[in-house]
C-alpha cells in the first residue's frame, strides 16, 4: 500500500484549452497491408481498417508480409507492422519494404514505450508508431498522420492519367 499526498490550495486551477489534434483526413481507397504474428490482433486491426474503406492484405509475420507485398506492385498504400515477430521482426521487414518500395509509409506498432522504440541506429524509420493496445481513433489518426491528403491526391491523379 502506498499513499499520495497533494498540497491543498483555495486558487482555481485555470486549464489550458486542449488543441485539437490536426489529423488529415482518411481517405478509404486502397489497399493496406496489416503485418502482425497475433491473429486476433491482426483481424481486429483488419476489421478497424476495413472500416475506413481500405481492402485489407493480412500477413502473419514480416517474411510472409514482404512476399504479400511483392505480390501487389503498386496497390499497397500503407503498411501496419508490429514490432516483435518471428523470423523478421518489424525494422528488418521495414527496411525490405523500403527496398521495393522507398516511399511506401509504414506504421510500426508494439507494446512499447515510443521513446524506447523509435531510439537506436536504423536503416530505415517509420512514418509513425502506434502503441499498443490501440483503438479505432487512435488507428484512424495514426493513418491520418502516415498517409499524407497530398500522397492521396497525387495516387488519384496517376490513376486517372493511367485510365485516360
Amino acid at each position: 500500500m502506498f499513499r499520495v499526498f497533494f498540497p491543498l490550495t483555495l486558487e482555481e486551477v485555470i486549464r489550458q484549452p486542449e488543441k485539437p489534434k490536426e489529423v488529415s483526413a482518411v481517405a478509404g481507397n486502397g489497399t493496406a497491408l496489416v503485418i502482425d504474428d497475433e491473429p486476433q490482433v491482426r483481424e481486429l486491426t483488419a476489421i478497424m481498417i476495413s472500416r475506413l474503406g481500405f481492402t485489407v492484405l493480412e500477413a502473419g509475420d514480416g517474411a510472409e508480409g514482404v512476399e504479400i507485398f511483392k505480390a501487389h506492385p503498386g496497390e499497397i498504400r500503407c503498411v501496419i507492422c508490429d514490432l516483435s515477430m518471428p523470423r523478421m521482426d518489424g525494422w528488418e521487414t521495414l527496411s525490405a519494404l523500403r527496398k521495393l518500395s522507398p516511399g511506401i509509409p509504414v506504421i510500426l506498432a508494439g507494446g512499447y514505450d515510443q521513446a524506447s522504440v523509435m531510439t537506436g541506429e536504423h536503416a530505415e524509420w517509420p512514418q509513425a508508431f502506434l502503441g499498443k493496445p490501440y483503438g479505432f481513433q487512435d488507428l484512424r489518426e495514426t493513418i491520418g498522420r502516415a498517409v499524407p491528403k497530398e500522397a492521396e491526391n497525387r495516387a488519384e491523379a496517376e490513376g486517372s492519367d493511367i485510365q485516360s
